[in-house]
Protein backbone atom coordinates (compact mmCIF):
# COMPACT_ATOMS: atom_id res chain seq x y z
CA UNK A 1 0.00 0.00 0.00
CA UNK A 2 1.66 3.73 -1.10
CA UNK A 3 0.22 6.49 1.21
CA UNK A 4 1.65 10.00 0.46
CA UNK A 5 0.60 13.81 1.72
CA UNK A 6 2.30 17.09 2.24
CA UNK A 7 1.47 19.66 5.32
CA UNK A 8 2.67 23.07 5.65
CA UNK A 9 4.03 24.20 8.99
CA UNK A 10 4.49 27.94 9.84
CA UNK A 11 8.11 27.34 10.54
CA UNK A 12 11.63 27.84 9.08
CA UNK A 13 13.10 24.62 7.47
CA UNK A 14 15.86 24.40 9.45
CA UNK A 15 13.31 24.36 12.82
CA UNK A 16 11.19 21.57 11.19
CA UNK A 17 14.36 19.59 10.45
CA UNK A 18 16.51 20.57 13.67
CA UNK A 19 12.50 18.45 14.91
CA UNK A 20 11.86 15.99 13.23
CA UNK A 21 15.33 14.46 12.93
CA UNK A 22 15.56 14.32 16.48
CA UNK A 23 13.42 10.73 17.74
CA UNK A 24 12.91 11.75 21.30
CA UNK A 25 11.39 14.50 20.08
CA UNK A 26 9.14 12.93 17.62
CA UNK A 27 8.49 9.43 19.16
CA UNK A 28 6.03 11.48 21.53
CA UNK A 29 3.49 12.79 18.54
CA UNK A 30 2.71 8.59 17.76
CA UNK A 31 -0.79 8.29 18.88
CA UNK A 32 -0.70 5.08 21.41
CA UNK A 33 3.06 4.65 22.11
CA UNK A 34 3.54 3.79 25.17
CA UNK A 35 7.39 3.26 25.92
CA UNK A 36 10.33 3.43 24.00
CA UNK A 37 13.47 4.12 23.96
CA UNK A 38 16.07 5.57 21.42
CA UNK A 39 19.70 3.81 21.11
CA UNK A 40 22.48 4.70 18.48
CA UNK A 41 22.13 5.83 15.43
CA UNK A 42 18.77 6.80 16.21
CA UNK A 43 17.20 3.74 16.47
CA UNK A 44 13.64 3.56 18.09
CA UNK A 45 11.89 0.90 19.96
CA UNK A 46 8.28 1.56 20.62
CA UNK A 47 5.63 -0.36 22.25
CA UNK A 48 2.34 1.33 20.81
CA UNK A 49 -1.31 0.19 21.34
CA UNK A 50 -3.10 0.04 17.99
CA UNK A 51 -7.04 -0.65 17.69
CA UNK A 52 -8.26 -0.98 14.25
CA UNK A 53 -12.04 -2.36 13.96
CA UNK A 54 -11.91 -6.16 15.81
CA UNK A 55 -7.89 -6.18 15.95
CA UNK A 56 -6.79 -4.41 18.74
CA UNK A 57 -3.31 -5.16 21.32
CA UNK A 58 0.35 -4.02 21.72
CA UNK A 59 2.67 -3.88 18.84
CA UNK A 60 6.45 -3.69 19.47
CA UNK A 61 7.72 -1.66 16.71
CA UNK A 62 11.19 -0.44 15.44
CA UNK A 63 12.48 2.54 12.97
CA UNK A 64 16.23 2.81 11.72
CA UNK A 65 17.52 6.09 9.53
CA UNK A 66 18.34 4.55 6.58
CA UNK A 67 19.18 7.92 5.12
CA UNK A 68 20.06 11.36 6.08
CA UNK A 69 20.67 14.33 4.16
CA UNK A 70 20.77 17.51 6.32
CA UNK A 71 21.85 19.85 2.83
CA UNK A 72 19.06 18.43 0.87
CA UNK A 73 16.31 17.91 3.80
CA UNK A 74 15.60 14.41 3.26
CA UNK A 75 15.38 11.32 5.41
CA UNK A 76 14.44 7.58 4.84
CA UNK A 77 12.95 5.77 7.80
CA UNK A 78 12.51 1.44 8.13
CA UNK A 79 9.47 0.92 10.60
CA UNK A 80 8.70 -2.41 11.20
CA UNK A 81 6.17 -3.76 14.31
CA UNK A 82 4.32 -7.03 14.93
CA UNK A 83 1.66 -7.33 17.34
CA UNK A 84 -2.13 -9.37 17.82
CA UNK A 85 -0.96 -11.83 15.17
CA UNK A 86 -0.10 -9.55 12.47
CA UNK A 87 2.89 -7.58 11.46
CA UNK A 88 4.36 -4.70 9.31
CA UNK A 89 7.07 -3.20 7.39
CA UNK A 90 7.63 0.35 5.88
CA UNK A 91 9.69 2.58 3.93
CA UNK A 92 8.91 6.40 4.64
CA UNK A 93 10.81 9.42 2.80
CA UNK A 94 10.74 12.86 4.15
CA UNK A 95 11.62 15.88 2.03
CA UNK A 96 11.76 19.45 3.56
CA UNK A 97 10.78 22.22 0.90
CA UNK A 98 10.83 25.98 1.53
CA UNK A 99 8.00 27.32 0.50
CA UNK A 100 6.62 31.19 1.50
CA UNK A 101 6.16 32.13 4.57
CA UNK A 102 7.04 28.41 6.01
CA UNK A 103 7.89 24.67 5.10
CA UNK A 104 6.25 21.95 3.65
CA UNK A 105 6.81 18.87 4.71
CA UNK A 106 6.13 15.91 1.97
CA UNK A 107 6.32 11.98 2.67
CA UNK A 108 5.55 9.09 1.05
CA UNK A 109 5.38 5.52 2.65
CA UNK A 110 5.29 2.13 1.12
CA UNK A 111 3.50 -0.04 3.69
CA UNK A 112 2.99 -3.74 3.76
CA UNK A 113 1.37 -5.36 6.30
CA UNK A 114 0.77 -9.10 7.16
CA UNK A 115 -1.83 -11.57 9.42
CA UNK A 116 -5.11 -10.70 10.20
CA UNK A 117 -4.74 -7.06 9.86
CA UNK A 118 -3.78 -7.29 6.15
CA UNK A 119 -6.43 -8.62 5.63
CA UNK A 120 -8.55 -5.48 6.59
CA UNK A 121 -10.74 -4.37 3.90
CA UNK A 122 -8.00 -1.58 2.18
CA UNK A 123 -9.89 1.46 2.93
CA UNK A 124 -10.85 0.50 6.54
CA UNK A 125 -6.88 0.22 6.88
CA UNK A 126 -6.11 3.47 4.91
CA UNK A 127 -8.53 4.93 6.87
CA UNK A 128 -7.16 4.24 9.92
CA UNK A 129 -3.69 5.29 8.59
CA UNK A 130 -4.75 8.27 7.42
CA UNK A 131 -6.28 9.15 10.98
CA UNK A 132 -2.96 8.58 12.87
CA UNK A 133 -0.85 10.14 10.39
CA UNK A 134 -2.89 13.54 10.67
CA UNK A 135 -3.08 13.03 14.62
CA UNK A 136 0.64 12.86 14.28
CA UNK A 137 1.29 15.76 12.01
CA UNK A 138 -1.20 17.97 14.19
CA UNK A 139 1.17 17.09 17.21
CA UNK A 140 4.03 18.45 15.47
CA UNK A 141 2.53 21.24 14.18
CA UNK A 142 1.54 22.23 17.95
CA UNK A 143 5.16 21.31 18.90
CA UNK A 144 6.57 23.82 16.45
CA UNK A 145 4.10 26.63 16.53
CA UNK A 146 2.73 26.36 19.95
Amino acid sequence: MKLEGKIFLKSRREDVWNFISEPVKVIECIPGVQEYSVTEGKRVTAKVKVSIGFIKGIFNASSNVIEEDHENYFAKLKLSGSGAGSGFDALVEVKLNEVDSGTELAWTANVNVSGPLGSLAKPMLEGYVKKIVNQFFDCIKYKLTG
